[in-house]
């Protein structure tokens, strides 16, 4: 049991894994009102997880001494092993002809990072001959005003905002007021057929994987891209509607697991070894 654990949190955790039963057992309705509750519960708990852990930090903090001092210097001045500094240190990049080089400049570490992260374009691309589809299997419907409240709502409230620097926070506390407005601006984009090219714009943040050994390799980083939240809004109402039609049509196989909402790895498990039991 963790050191900041406590029977509170304890009890929290039992009641978000039955609120995430329930939300699994109605997986294929998103608009059961569970879904909302299970979010903001499991929202709750892991506040409470931070606070637990801020207020163990404090009270060790509160209780140093000339001894215990030089614990904590070494707990904040150590080397980072989780990613919790933000500095890119020197890089160390593998050639060609197998020599290593460190990059050292900014300019340097973005390149290096630019060429770890993305493919280089594609030179010769293939023609695409005329393909035969299925007949749909259901019609498109418009966005309406829930599905965007909706979708306001599964937001976090306190993420990094987007190239127009408007925060999710704005969304949820002026969701009644905003969904008026973003329903024709979204309904008129399919109608129209124009997608503007300010929703396309994001900015690409380099963070550091958590709990690597060495972040002097290029590969120890991921990237995470804050886009336009009204993109998002966009984005997660066709998403949810595209998943919600799968699963009542039945357009994915039974065994598929990757993507779906209720098919964890647990479940996947699961089917291996019983799949597994019934052919011995």
């Amino acid at each position: 049991m963790k050191w900041w654990w406590s029977e509170e949190l304890a009890g929290s955790c039992k009641e978000v894994l039955k609120l995430e039963w329930q939300a699994y057992k109605r997986r294929v309705h998103p608009q059961d009102p569970i879904h909302r509750v299970h979010k903001a519960r499991r929202n709750a708990y892991s506040s409470m997880i931070e606070c637990a852990k801020k207020a163990h930090w404090e009270g060790f903090l509160s209780f140093l001494d000339d001894k215990t001092v030089w614990v904590a210097h070494r707990y904040m001045s150590g080397e980072p092993t989780d990613g919790g500094k933000t500095r890119v240190p020197t890089l160390k990049v593998k050639q060609v002809n197998g020599q290593v080089q460190n990059v050292e400049t900014n300019t340097d570490k973005s390149e290096v990072l630019k060429d770890t992260f993305f493919l280089g374009p594609v030179t010769d691309v293939a023609q695409h001959t005329e393909a035969d589809y299925a007949d749909p299997k259901f019609k498109y419907e418009p966005i309406t005003n829930t599905q965007i409240q909706c979708a306001i709502s599964w937001l976090g409230p306190y993420k990094a905002a987007g190239a127009n620097t408007i925060t999710n926070i704005i969304f949820i506390q002026c969701a009644d007021l905003l969904a008026p407005h973003l329903g024709p601006l979204y309904r008129a984009t399919f109608s129209l057929r124009i997608y503007p090219s300010q929703w396309k714009d994001l900015t690409t943040i380099v963070l550091k994987k958590p709990s690597k050994p060495d972040y002097t390799l290029p590969n120890m980083y991921w990237l995470i891209a804050l886009l336009n939240t009204i993109a998002k809004i966009l984005s997660a109402c066709i998403a949810k509607d595209l998943v919600h039609m799968a699963e009542v049509h039945k357009l994915l196989p039974d065994k598929h697991f990757g993507c779906r909402p209720g098919r964890t790895t647990t479940d996947s498990l699961h089917y291996i070894v019983k799949g597994c039991m019934e052919t011995k």
